[in-house]
């Protein structure tokens, strides 16, 4: 490939600021870094030859003519999905982003897509509601071939999704009891739910696939990677009856998340579809 060029988006952008505000931590993280994925997020140079590396061995998935799709996955779910585009003989990067094929069951009603068309033919938001209480959402689809199924929709679909939420920074508590008492130390008026959900991606003028919740964690493993990292996985029940993968780099939490506890945050939220869908 000559001349390459990354452009920071989402997830990617997400990976270098996460790996900026850890830099007095000892290892990088990224939204990368939590599925095993070994990308360097130092510096834009140094992530673009990361990211290159991961070009030379993939499986290519073709969009149309001039776009491609480059997928590595490890052999513990994780993965990197990297759009390519022609030009000028060559290819050039044009978005990364990481997903993750887990155990989570969300059920959905997917109302439509919807995309920047600058992004397209590699990035996608399936817009959904779920819950009884129809908490109206976006998440990122990881695959973006899928989106072609969404696009012109009469009725809701109703799906199950497998969806993962990457975090910097989760919190986690032993219990109700010290949940509560950390919401009582911040002195707020408005005191939460331990399910409670907050679709925070759909405020302000840009919207995003983020959302802030809470929820109990049903399970959880420590995954070493071969570079020496380890991360998080741990599976989550949410508002709705749903779970949602969490995945996050282990430099973050005091308390080894475990059955029982409970895990809140700030969330970027990525989708899978199941095959049997």
């Amino acid at each position: 490939m000559n001349g390459p060029r990354l452009i920071l988006r989402a997830a990617v952008a997400g990976a270098l600021a996460g790996a900026a505000g850890a830099s007095a931590q000892p290892q990088a993280t990224s939204n990368f870094h939590s599925v095993g994925i070994d990308v360097d997020p130092n510096d834009e140079e140094a992530f673009t030859r990361s990211i290159l590396g991961l070009t030379k061995d993939c499986a290519l998935i073709e969009l149309d003519e001039d776009d491609l799709v480059c997928r590595r996955e490890t052999d513990k779910g994780g993965q990197i999905w990297i759009g390519l585009r022609k030009k000028g003989g060559a290819h050039e990067v044009v978005t990364a982003n990481p997903g993750f094929v887990g155990k989570s069951k969300f059920p959905v009603r997917i109302q439509g897509v919807q995309s920047d068309p600058e992004w397209e033919p590699f990035e996608y938001r399936l817009e959904v509601t779920f819950s009884d209480y129809d908490i109206p959402l976006l998440i990122e689809l990881a695959d973006p071939r899928e989106a072609s199924r969404f696009r012109d929709l009469d009725t809701p679909q109703e799906l199950t999704l497998d969806v993962t939420a990457f975090t910097f920074n989760p919190e986690i508590f032993a219990d109700e009891e010290a949940f509560r008492d950390a919401q009582q130390e911040l002195g707020d008026n408005v005191s939460y739910a331990t399910d409670f959900f907050i679709p925070s991606g759909l405020f302000g003028e840009n919207t995003s696939s983020r959302a802030t919740f809470g929820g109990e964690i049903i399970d959880a493993e420590r995954v070493n990677t071969n570079a020496g990292a380890s991360h998080w996985r741990a599976l989550v029940k949410v508002q709705g009856g749903g779970t949602v993968n969490v995945v996050f780099d282990d430099i973050w939490s005091e308390l080894e998340p475990k059955p029982g506890h409970l895990i809140s945050g700030a969330f970027w939220l990525s989708a899978q579809i199941p095959a049997a869908e």
